[in-house]
């Protein structure tokens, strides 16, 4: 039993190593859906390993006009990201935002403050691609909304 406990350890350290990489950064883009507007959206981000688990992540979305409403986020967030296989991870996330949700026809809009919450998974392409599903829960004060994602990234 303790023998194979340690080659289940020793290989979860190996599968490990296959997450983000210190110095490793990434630009990308996603295709989404907010929950608060009920709405598809489109995403830009840019990713940058901080240290071998712990990525940086900065974000905006764009949600496209429902029902007359407008809305967009401005994001950043650290995920820690697992490595379950060599090309694929996973990763909780936490962060800031800043959301902003307008009337087209109201010169009036709403800006506030909060967090995320949430995790998401990522496989590997090839060396440079790399392909994901997201989901987060921003906690803002009078418009909190779930977030899904789907995206891809270049690493350079």
């Amino acid at each position: 039993m303790k023998k194979l406990l340690a080659i289940a350890i020793v290989a979860l350290m190996g599968a490990a190593t296959a997450s983000a990489q210190k110095g490793e950064m990434a630009l990308g883009a996603n295709l989404l859906y907010g929950t608060e507007i009920n709405s598809v959206g489109l995403g830009a981000k840019f990713q940058y390993g901080i240290l071998d688990h712990l990525r940086g992540e900065a974000s905006f979305n764009y949600y496209f006009q429902n029902k007359g409403f407008r809305m967009w986020d401005l994001n950043v967030n650290a995920h820690y990201v697992f490595g379950i296989t060599e090309k694929f991870s996973a990763y909780p996330l936490a962060g800031l935002t800043v959301v902003n949700k307008s009337y087209a026809d109201i010169d009036d809009s709403i800006t506030r403050f909060g967090l995320n919450l949430g995790g998401g998974c990522e496989y590997d392409i090839n060396d440079r691609w790399r392909v994901n599903a997201e989901f987060k829960y921003s906690i803002v004060s009078t418009i909190d909304q779930a977030v899904f994602s789907l995206g891809a990234v270049y690493k350079f």
